[in-house]
């Protein structure tokens, strides 16, 4: 059966890319996107940066679809189920079930904040996911009197950056002993935990939230160590994981996001693909299956997953080496390739507040990242393409100490 008719499910970069391309390619059919988010599609990484700080309006970073796209973008959307045989996604828009068929699909569902379940219900509690989660949070938060944020991961430590740029107390709950030592390792998680303590943040580490006292309003957090911390606004911030509720009944393989061959096509199901944070994947540059939740892995997925449904990707599937970054006090923390299960890692550089750290599997290099290291990161993405052995890793690439 020819493609005429393309539903991408998810309004976000990838489904984006995934249009683009398929126009790039020579399709001429019909392109539907669908999204639960009616501001779709936007700049995701600047919901935590300069939207809270009212640095930019949500039209400073909305993502305009070209006319010459031709593209159907329906949104507010609430997905539902997936109908594979019949090649149907149903959805939810105010009330009134919408089918959208199709002949061929791509999944672009992205991921969704983590639950957390307050130990009381009291307002004053958020979290943070979309640009209407960041414009609801933006004037409580410029007015707070002191901010409990549970999770020091990437988003947590951005907030509690730009709280603290708009001289709002700060204080992170995080579970572990070090904050993102899981991803960065220990030494790397420390120097951030410095910088933030050095901003003023009260860093509570290897501790959880137990119990939020207040009557109408949160007052105040209570510790699994017993301490009670004044609050008048908290924000969670457990983490993510791949939207894909609307996907449990339609058999699709689930353990992980959406599971997919190599070309990013969706196993157990005819003419349908995924890409960006929803999809799993065997990537050949590590030789294991993953999942990346980052925008630049998020355009090139969704451009390659477009072509692989046309039938014109390349036999030997989509390999990345991911990259991402994180703005904390106007200075970035940059990652290429990955760190998870990293068995070494070695320090590149240090100087200041700049750190450079390798990681490595086996005695080989698999990631590289750094803070205040300007461009130092992405010079290594050879070696790591390579298999460069860790140890053979030099001194030689300059660090800029920003």
């Amino acid at each position: 059966m020819g493609i005429r008719t393309v539903v991408i499910a998810g309004g976000s970069i990838a489904g984006l890319s995934a249009a683009r391309e398929l126009r790039r390619s020579g399709f001429d059919g019909s392109i539907r996107m669908i999204d639960c988010d009616p501001d779709a599609p936007y700049r995701r990484p600047a919901v935590s940066k300069s939207i809270l700080t009212a640095h930019h309006e949500p039209a400073d970073i909305a993502v305009v679809v070209p006319a010459e796209l031709d593209i159907t973008s329906v949104g507010g959307v609430s997905l539902r189920a997936l109908d594979p045989r019949r090649r149907v996604v149903l959805g939810d828009a105010d009330g009134t079930e919408v089918r959208f068929g199709y002949d061929g699909l791509i999944i672009a569902t992205g991921s969704r904040a983590r639950d957390w379940r307050p130990p009381a219900d009291l307002d004053g509690v958020y979290s943070l996911r979309s640009v209407a989660d960041g414009m609801a949070l933006r004037g409580p938060l410029a007015v707070a009197g002191h901010v409990v944020i549970v999770g020091g991961g990437f988003i947590g430590l951005e907030v509690a950056s730009a709280a603290r740029s708009m001289g709002v107390p700060v204080s992170v709950v995080e579970a572990a002993a070090v904050p993102l030592a899981h991803v960065l390792g220990r030494a790397l998680g420390e120097r951030l935990a410095r910088v933030h303590r050095d901003h003023g943040v009260r860093l509570r580490c290897g501790t959880t939230v137990t119990e939020l006292r207040g009557r109408a309003r949160v007052e105040s957090v209570v510790l699994s160590d017993g301490t009670e911390i004044e609050a008048d606004l908290v924000l969670a911030c457990v983490g993510s994981e791949p939207a894909v509720g609307w996907l449990r009944d339609s058999g699709l393989d689930l353990r992980d996001g959406v599971t997919c061959d190599r070309h990013c096509l969706v196993s157990g199901a005819d003419q349908v693909a995924a890409a960006g944070d929803v999809a799993s994947w065997p990537n050949p540059c590590f030789g294991r299956r993953m999942r990346v939740e980052h925008w630049a892995n998020a355009i090139e997925q969704g451009t390659f997953a477009a072509r692989a449904l046309l039938g014109l990707a390349p036999e030997t599937g989509f390999a990345s080496v991911p990259y991402f970054w994180s703005e904390q006090y106007g200075t970035r923390l940059q990652s290429v390739g990955v760190s998870a299960g990293h068995d070494e890692a070695l320090v590149l550089r240090q100087s200041g507040e700049a750190m450079l750290i390798g990681y490595g599997h086996a005695g080989r290099v698999i990631g590289v990242a750094g803070y205040n290291v300007g461009s130092a990161v992405l010079r290594y993405r050879k070696d790591i393409e390579r298999g460069t052995r860790l140890a053979e890793l030099t001194e030689a690439v300059p660090v800029n100490v920003l």
